[in-house]
């Protein structure tokens, strides 16, 4: 997430909308609407100048530093984008925004803004917010899934989409993410 100061009457979406357009091109601008839709209402006035100094500076681009400096994946790591909704419109959310290491997800309405309802399934059959991947407090009905960093040495953080149950099934235990997990023998 970035880090923005603001001064009074500019609100937060406008500088990130101005952020993404200057140092973000093409397929990585297309991802950052993914994930605040509501950007693309905002504008974000004349950034000409800011563009100058970028290029006045020799900057490099976007995929530079996804390549070189952020270790984290990034979309073109991802099977799928977006929210995960279950048949009652419900949808897997953070629920707390930037500040959830080791928190359980919940389900909330879908509110089609993206943000802490914005996932992606990367290729190697990990979840991911923003910062943290999908995890298991337990193995056994009624555990939960929380969010906590990469662990290249787990096998607790993979999960598997079933096309024909629609559900998310982790790897290891087998359990399936439901809202009812007592009910249903899954992951709460």
């Amino acid at each position: 997430s970035m880090v923005i100061k603001l001064s009074s009457g500019i609100n937060a979406e406008y500088g990130t909308k101005r952020n993404a357009l200057v140092w973000l091109d093409g397929p990585h601008l297309d991802f950052f609407y993914k994930w605040k839709p509501q950007a693309l209402e905002v504008d974000a006035g004349d950034i000409s100048s800011r563009l100058q100094l970028k290029e006045s500076l020799g900057c490099r681009s976007f995929d530079y530093f996804l390549e070189n400096v952020w270790s984290m994946p990034a979309e073109r790591d991802c099977v799928a984008t977006g929210m995960i909704r279950n048949s009652d419109n419900e949808c897997l959310d953070n629920a707390a925004g930037s500040d959830t290491f080791g928190q359980h997800l919940q389900y909330w309405g879908c509110h089609n803004l993206g943000n802490n309802q914005f996932w992606m399934y990367r290729n190697d059959r990990r979840i991911m917010g923003l910062l943290y991947v999908f995890d298991v407090d337990g193995v056994t009905p009624g555990s939960h899934v929380i969010l906590v960093w990469v662990d290249y040495n787990s096998d607790r953080q993979f999960f598997d989409y079933n096309t024909q149950t629609q559900q998310l099934v982790h790897r290891r235990s087998g359990l399936c993410v439901d809202r009812k997990p007592k009910q249903s023998g899954c992951y709460n």
